[in-house]
């Protein structure tokens, strides 16, 4: 169900220890005890997250784009995955994002929220976009880290949108 590097420009890997199964024992590592009710009410059965790294984000084939993350979630039921999205702790709505509009760009799948935030690593300032949504009973989420400057939200909707299609094949089955 995941964004894999092939869906991705030439020169992304993935980086092993970031890339892998997110159980419901690492949400509530992550997020401490007190999500452990809220993942058992919305019905949380597993995830997976990954995370790709651009080989040479200077000269590569996105540059100025440092990393590609993305993530998935399922759920026992529809109702669950919309619980999970719209929690005010988590995603777009995570304290240091602003939300923004989709301008013009179309939906995902139910709940689509696109977000922003800047941020300074190793003394390079850089623009996080965030886009996560619903697809059935899981939610998906993918995020760009690029330099300042370098993408806009597109990059971003373009890897959601890949994603969002493997998880409609998976949920099919």
């Amino acid at each position: 169900m995941i964004l894999r590097a092939a869906d991705l420009p030439p020169g992304f890997v993935a980086v092993p220890n970031e890339t892998g199964p997110y159980t419901n024992s690492d949400f509530v590592r992550d997020h401490g005890r007190a999500s452990a009710l809220k993942m058992r009410r919305w019905g949380r059965i597993t995830g997976f997250s990954a995370v790709y790294r651009q080989r040479d984000p200077t000269k590569g084939s996105l540059p100025g784009v440092l990393a590609f993350g993305a993530n998935v979630a399922v759920y026992r039921t529809v109702r669950g995955a919309a619980a999970a999205l719209a929690d005010p702790e988590s995603g777009c709505r995570q304290k240091g994002f602003t939300v923004i509009p989709v301008a013009g760009h179309r939906a995902i799948g139910p709940g689509t929220l696109v977000c922003t935030k800047g941020a300074v690593i190793r003394r390079l300032r850089v623009r996080i976009f965030l886009v996560v949504w619903r697809n059935s009973r899981a939610t998906g989420g993918v995020d760009v880290m690029a330099a300042e400057g370098a993408v806009t939200p597109v990059a971003a909707l373009t890897g959601a949108r890949k994603q969002d299609r493997r998880m409609t094949a998976e949920l099919r089955d």
